[in-house]
């Protein structure tokens, strides 16, 4: 295991498994992600438009990337994201290994570390 250096994992929500398939590809196309992992059952409860709270079964995606992506996914969610309003929260990975690193550098067109 290795520190990381600015490999990100970024999570946002989508309604359905088409919508969830579509966008992992198209994140894997352009080379934004190196892997989209797609968790289906989440239940989100949320206020939007209104003072109602509403509650959505949604799928989960957790985009593995590198920083140096962030603002071309940001404009990719802008252009492609079925949402409104697109949830795009990104976390610094602490530690990889360095197999996945490699690969992960790979996939995204970086030259590796």
């Amino acid at each position: 295991m290795e520190s990381a250096q600015q490999e990100l994992v970024i999570i946002t929500t989508v309604s359905d498994a088409e919508e969830a398939r579509s966008l992992a590809r198209g994140l894997l196309d352009a080379r934004l992600a190196a892997c989209v992992s797609c968790l289906p059952g989440a239940r989100s409860f949320f206020r939007w438009k209104s003072e109602e709270i509403t509650e959505e079964h949604e799928y989960v995606l957790l985009i593995k990337t590198h920083r140096s992506r962030l603002t071309q996914i940001e404009q990719f969610f802008t252009a492609c994201h079925p949402y409104e309003c697109p949830e795009l929260l990104a976390f610094e990975a602490d530690a990889i290994s360095s197999d996945y690193h490699g690969w992960m550098h790979r996939e995204l067109g970086l030259e590796s570390h």
